[in-house]
């Protein structure tokens, strides 16, 4: 496999000689000195049976084969190139098209070359270059963005594929040089890091990285671990990390950005990480770089006034991180976005006193007590204390609990407060206030707080208890600040919990234990009826339920989330690929790459589609077609309103409807 491709890769000309290393300058000389308009992009599938006559270009024009073969017009008759070939031919090129047993498919992008003032355009004769890329799948990729910005029929998007177009040349062209000018001892440890340092932005896993240099993971790793000692995925962690403090330290980028910009679609995830492999989070170590734009009270009331390591401190911390590969947490995309006002925190002091000082004015310091004067009710302080329970939280903080809580907040968790017939005083929300769609009958007219629930915002709810998901929203100082606010509770003390110990958790927080126990009854009760009958009409199938972004397939763990459901709960059987990425994955949703995706088999798919591409968009990707459930139809698909991300007796009973709905008769 590996001499045919050597074999392959050289580059041809119209004379049947090499593409040499000044013809390709010139090209590139011309499009420097040029300007280039995208004419047309086109994405052509033909049958087996269906012949595609001989076309000449009308312009510039790059050709990517996806199936079938091109004939290049040279004095070889026998100079033919396969599947996963790149072309490159000028005006007038006469592209002559073979089918394989799968037809054809190519994707053909036209573009225009306009000279510039004072630079001759370089012409070339009707010729075509072309050339085995070294990572096909990652032209394939840039190439979908651009097919998708072109189509799309917004002017901002034409531009789009103005800037898709650019960086896809310069990728075919960035693997054409890298080919010529290779050297016999550029080995592959060189070639994956000079790739992580190219592409550490990108969804990459070690699958990926082994599969572009046609290698097995375990050999990759083994080489890798011997010339630098460290493992592939440590070094991209490291290179991120670096990139993420360079971020940190230069710009006013939010987290949520520079977490992007460095790799990490979930922002949560990327804190994390950042504060295992720095030793602090990414807010700490920006305000330790700027120490002048925060408080300086280094009282233990100040939230950033604690931060006291220097610069040479935190590089120096040690290299310990692990990582989940390209994690995805269960909600929408940009979640937990933090709030990047450098004075918030000294505006929550300010509000914080004063509330203490008219709960002082008024003898009483509860923060129950305190908003029970706000609502009008003529509680007094012995009254409240009698009403108050003691419980423990996950971390063993003693929390004084009311007897029956008013105003909750509880993020992450309304699907519980809910289903316990408890509306909270605020739902949390992303960017321009995404909520949980699919709660919204019940929850329309609550106000939304941002998903990381800034100090001085929980504050202006005037809350009298507080409920966090987990250890991880109270990190560092926070807990001390929210529970000076309201009694606060934390449920777990992991990343993903139990959710059916978590709804019966919440029950005892907010004194509805039978509730709980009533909506937890009621929906295995659900789950079983409708496990029976899928046993009666479809027997034992596989199943998958996949996140689609514009970028990205995420693969749903088989023990959280939508996974518990399918697998747990209504009896799916695991599709090997599922299982194999589960057996590392601790979060919900795990990046699934081409390769994998391609071997998914699974009898029937759910895609929940949170960036509006539809199913048949989706699945006309080749990748797909070789799916059991897109060859028999067995493929349903769910918009950003659906439950689908989400967990607990509602989010899972609607999933069970969806599932029936689609599977059932």
């Amino acid at each position: 496999m590996k001499q045919e491709r050597k074999k392959r890769t050289g580059s041809q000309t119209g004379t049947g000689k090499k593409y040499e290393a000044d013809e390709l300058n010139k090209l590139l000389s011309a499009w420097l000195h040029s300007s280039i308009r995208v004419m047309d992009v086109r994405h052509i599938r033909l049958e087996r049976e269906e012949r595609l006559q001989p076309y000449r270009l009308p312009a510039q024009a790059f050709v990517f084969v996806l199936q079938g073969s091109v004939r290049l017009p040279t004095e070889d008759q026998d100079d033919t190139r396969h599947s996963w070939y790149v072309l490159h031919g000028s005006k007038g090129l006469e592209l002559n098209m073979t089918a394989s047993e799968r037809g054809i498919e190519y994707i053909l992008v036209l573009y225009k070359v306009a000279s510039l003032s004072g630079h001759a355009v370089y012409n070339l004769p009707p010729v075509a270059h072309g050339f085995v890329p070294t990572y096909p799948v990652m032209l394939y990729q840039k190439l979908q963005l651009l097919e998708q910005a072109w189509h799309d029929k917004d002017t901002l998007s034409k531009v789009q594929a103005q800037g898709r177009f650019y960086d896809f040349a310069y990728e075919c062209m960035r693997q054409l040089q890298e080919q010529k000018v290779r050297m016999p001892s550029r080995d592959m440890v060189t070639q994956a890091i000079q790739f992580m340092q190219t592409h550490y932005a990108e969804s990459i896993t070690l699958e990926r990285l082994a599969g572009l240099l046609e290698c097995s993971p375990r050999h990759l790793t083994r080489l890798f671990k011997k010339q630098t000692d460290c493992s592939p995925i440590m070094f991209l962690i490291q290179l991120r990390m670096d990139k993420a403090k360079e971020l940190l330290r230069k710009t006013d980028a939010t987290l949520q950005d520079i977490a992007v910009g460095v790799g990490y679609p979930d922002v949560y995830f990327f804190s994390r990480a950042f504060k295992k492999y720095i030793g602090v989070s990414p807010v700490h170590y920006r305000a330790s770089l700027h120490p002048s734009l925060f408080s300086r009270d280094k009282s233990p009331d100040n939230p950033l006034g604690r931060s006291g390591c220097s610069i040479d401190s935190i590089s120096g911390a040690p290299h310990t991180v692990t990582e989940d590969n390209n994690h995805y947490q269960n909600y929408d995309e940009g979640i937990l976005r933090m709030n990047r006002n450098k004075r918030h925190s000294m505006a929550f002091i300010v509000l914080l006193s004063f509330t203490l000082l008219v709960s002082a004015c008024s003898g009483t310091s509860s923060p129950a007590a305190t908003d029970g004067a706000a609502t009008g009710t003529n509680n007094t302080s012995a009254e409240q204390t009698s009403q108050e329970r003691v419980l423990k939280d996950a971390l063993g903080h003693e929390v004084k609990v009311p007897a029956q809580p008013q105003r909750v907040i509880a993020s992450y968790l309304e699907d519980h407060l809910v289903a316990l017939g408890v509306k909270p005083v605020a739902q949390w929300s992303v960017g321009k206030n995404s909520v949980q769609g699919y709660l919204q009958k019940e929850l329309k007219d609550v106000p939304t707080i941002a998903s990381d629930l800034p100090f001085e915002a929980v504050l202006n709810f005037k809350p009298d208890l507080i409920i966090m998901d987990s250890a991880s929203m109270v990190e560092g100082d926070k807990y001390n600040q929210y529970s000076k606010i309201a009694p606060t509770y934390v449920v777990g003390s992991n990343l993903n919990n139990d959710w059916r110990q978590e709804l019966l958790t919440i029950g005892e927080v907010l004194n509805k234990s039978s509730e709980a126990k009533q909506a937890l009854s009621n929906y295995d009760k659900k789950a079983a009826e409708a496990k029976a009958k899928l046993s009666q009409t479809v027997g034992q199938k596989t199943a998958a339920s996949l996140w689609v972004t514009d970028k990205n397939v995420y693969v749903v763990n088989q023990n959280l989330s939508s996974g518990d459901v399918l697998y747990n709960d209504l009896g799916f059987k695991v599709p090997q690929v599922v299982q194999e990425i589960s057996k590392t994955g601790k979060v919900n949703w795990s990046n699934l790459s081409l390769e994998k995706l391609a071997q998914l088999d699974a009898d029937y798919i759910f895609i929940v589609n949170s960036k509006g591409v539809s199913k048949d968009e989706i699945i006309k990707d080749p990748v797909w077609e070789g799916i059991p459930a897109v060859k028999e139809g067995h493929i349903y698909d769910f918009g950003k309103d659906s439950s689908w991300l989400y967990t607990g007796t509602i989010a899972n009973g609607q999933m069970i409807d969806d599932v029936l709905k689609s599977v059932t008769p």
